[in-house]
């Protein structure tokens, strides 16, 4: 946010957003960045202005439920982090925010589940780990094919998705929730349309998230899976999809 690239993007979809006969957002960041007046967690699926759709992105509820856990992450209780290895997806947050909370929580891991995006950041975080003396209590599990997903989260009791920016209605984390498991949120971009628990994007903020959430994991999972399962699902978004199909179909 406020680089030259990223001036130049927004300006972009401001003047195509003006121009477009409709527009689908998934996310209401996107149409408060356009202009438009509308709150977080405004109505999903729903025609926010004439031609102008927050669509959020749903999920399969059938595949995304609790399952066997992955081997290699079931030996130890986990805290997860299904995020590539990229700085905006703030990784480094969750690693100093665990530091924070590690003595407390004291038989529990932290694992990162995803690709290297970015080397550099990788290096860093893997240091930072070390320096915190959490060699043993970090892991960089590395990517997880899409199919074994639902054993991935399900083999965390708490999912952590600390972006810094540059995120829609993540997938990550409404997978998680659908699966059974207490996800904690920054409070960014998309984010912030989700039913998951919400923080600032800084290790303090997240570290008493965890703090908060920890003893109340099981009763909040049932909550946000409940929500999930019911507003957030592929028979909601294809609806919604086919819908917009249908009036501009009609000339409308």
């Amino acid at each position: 946010p406020g680089s030259l690239r990223s001036s130049i993007k927004r300006g972009l979809a401001c003047r195509a957003y003006q121009k477009a006969t409709a527009v689908v957002a998934n996310d209401t960041f996107f149409l408060r960045e356009v202009g438009e007046d509308v709150l977080p967690d405004a109505k999903p699926f729903s025609e926010v202005e004439p031609g102008r759709w927050f669509i959020p992105n749903c999920v399969d509820a059938v595949r995304f439920s609790p399952t066997d856990p992955l081997p290699g992450l079931r030996n130890a209780r986990t805290i997860l982090v299904p995020r590539n290895v990229y700085r905006n997806r703030g990784i480094h947050l969750a690693i100093q925010a665990f530091a924070q909370v590690a003595s407390e929580l004291r038989d529990v891991r932290l694992a990162i589940v995803g690709a290297v995006g970015q080397p550099d950041y990788a290096r860093d975080c893997q240091e930072m780990v070390s320096d915190l003396g959490l060699d043993a209590r970090v892991v960089f599990f590395g990517p997880v094919p899409w199919a074994q997903m639902p054993n991935a989260y399900s083999a965390g009791e708490l999912t952590l998705i600390p972006t810094l920016c540059g995120e829609g209605t993540s997938l990550a984390a409404l997978e998680s929730m659908a699966c059974g498991v207490a996800t904690i949120t920054t409070n960014v971009a998309g984010l912030a349309d989700l039913p998951a628990v919400k923080c600032e994007p800084g290790a303090d903020s997240l570290a008493e998230a965890i703090r908060e959430v920890w003893p109340r994991r099981e009763n909040i999972a049932a909550t946000q899976q409940r929500v999930v399962r019911e507003v957030y699902n592929l028979g909601n978004w294809r609806a919604a999809w086919a819908e917009i199909v249908r009036r501009l179909e009609n000339g409308g």
